[in-house]
């Protein structure tokens, strides 16, 4: 399907056969998709271009976290085939619906937000720009008068909530009165087929949680390990699970040491980000957003952390949650906040259904929370606590070493082991009689 853009293209043959001059006009001196080859890259803390984004990182490489840091988004644009008259002013935007946006102010978009402002000799020795992500999923207030993506003056209509696909838009003003470009002066749509052709790629964003969560999660204590349990959606958005645990008195974490996910490298769907594990209290970049309207104001549950409250989950407040009806914390903060040095599992599989969390000390009680997370790295905490004591008296949960342990030690000297229940199963069939589980592999 074509665009309004080229839409225009396909007049009737009537009104072509009537209107010979037609074949002179504005719409057919924009140039093509062609005409352009556009880059986008991965940046770092300080903006730094660090690599160009590949297949994966159009698809699930911009999550809530990288929205709130404002980790940016490097975009290099160059005309490679430039008209004679180099004196044409290009207008490079950045969003969603661009072209409907800029006549249509009261619809369901706003304004895009402006990558550059120039002269067709500019495109022509290449631009590079780099832009906040909430551009993708936001346009630009009617208040605000800046709309370039560089101006911390420059007002969004929307912060880091929803999904789908936004990118370049390309035009050039019409020969009117308006010093904005009309509908039918884009000649680049990021969801067009022809600018796919040409390599100008849409990125898809998702600033949004897993929508379906697991249910029913339950513990099981053993010597030094722990099995959880839970049943799995039957359909849903869940590419993978972690568990987070922390002792039960003081909220300490339990010291287990995963690595936690990089700022920069390929996400490969096995990590959740949130951002205080990314870039803490200190966001990367920023932009001014236009107040959100909250619902109900000053009531517990609305989702929204205001005077009084020590947490606010909206929904997933729970009595045997992380955060109860009345906003009270009913785990230590940093296991609220999903802090990734409570990690203490690997990733899990989005099919599997039960995980057992080894280097535990028997006679300790700990809090369990089970983290499912979207392909983009969004998380979201299954709204309920289990808490489980290991004791020595109790049954072997991982296998020992000459089994063909798979753990790993980690800093505190625990091993660290976590199994499908299927492959536990399997295991526990091939032993002759009962053992202890190894504390450590070699």
């Amino acid at each position: 399907m074509f665009d309004a853009p080229y839409r225009s293209r396909l007049l009737p043959l009537s009104v072509l056969l009537a209107s010979p001059c037609l074949a002179g006009s504005a719409r057919a001196e924009l140039p093509e998709p062609s005409d352009f080859s556009v880059a986008w890259h991965v940046t770092d803390e300080s903006g730094e271009k660090v690599r160009g984004m590949t297949e994966r990182d159009h698809r699930q490489f911009l999550n809530r976290a990288r929205c709130q840091c404002g980790q940016q988004v490097g975009a290099d644009i160059r005309m490679t085939r430039p008209p004679a008259d180099l004196a044409q002013q290009l207008q490079a935007m950045i969003g969603q619906e661009c072209a409907v946006a800029e006549t249509m102010l009261k619809g369901e978009h706003r304004r895009c937000g402006q990558l550059a402002v120039e002269l067709v000799a500019t495109y022509v020795q290449g631009i590079g720009a780099a832009f906040h992500p909430v551009f993708l999923a936001h346009g630009v207030a009617l208040t605000t008068f800046s709309r370039r993506t560089d101006d911390p003056d420059a007002l969004l209509a929307g912060g880091c909530d929803g999904a789908g696909e936004a990118g370049l838009w390309l035009c050039k003003p019409g020969e009117n009165a308006h010093p904005n470009c009309q509908e039918s002066d884009f000649f680049v749509a990021p969801d067009d087929a022809l600018s796919r052709l040409s390599g100008i790629a849409p990125l898809a964003f998702d600033y949004e949680p897993p929508l379906t969560q697991p249910t029913d999660l339950s513990v099981e204590p053993g010597n030094g390990a722990v099995l959880l349990r839970w049943e799995l959606p039957s359909a849903g958005d869940i590419a993978g699970f972690r568990v987070l645990c922390e002792e039960a008195e003081g909220g300490a974490a339990a010291g287990h040491a995963f690595a936690p996910p990089d700022l920069t490298a390929e996400h490969d769907g096995t990590h959740y980000f949130t951002a205080g594990n990314l870039c803490g209290d200190q966001p990367f970049s920023t932009v001014r957003l236009e107040p959100a309207a909250i619902t109900d104001p000053g009531t517990c549950g609305n989702g929204v952390l205001e005077a009084g409250e020590a947490c606010d989950d909206g929904p997933d407040n729970d009595p045997g949650g992380l955060c109860d009806p009345d906003c009270r914390l009913r785990v230590g903060p940093g296991l609220h906040a999903l802090a990734w040095d409570h990690v203490c599992s690997a990733h899990v599989d989005f099919s599997e259904d039960s995980v057992v969390v080894g280097g535990l000390t028997n006679g300790t009680a700990y809090n369990f929370v089970l983290v499912s997370y979207d392909l983009a790295g969004n998380p979201r905490a299954f709204a309920r606590v289990v808490t489980a004591t290991p004791d020595s008296s109790l049954p072997d949960l991982l296998p020992t070493a000459d089994e063909g342990c798979g753990c790993a030690t980690n800093r505190d000297g625990h091993g660290l082991f976590a199994m499908s229940l299927g492959t536990l199963f399997l295991m526990l069939r091939r032993r002759a009689r009962p053992r202890r589980a190894s504390s450590t592999c070699p």
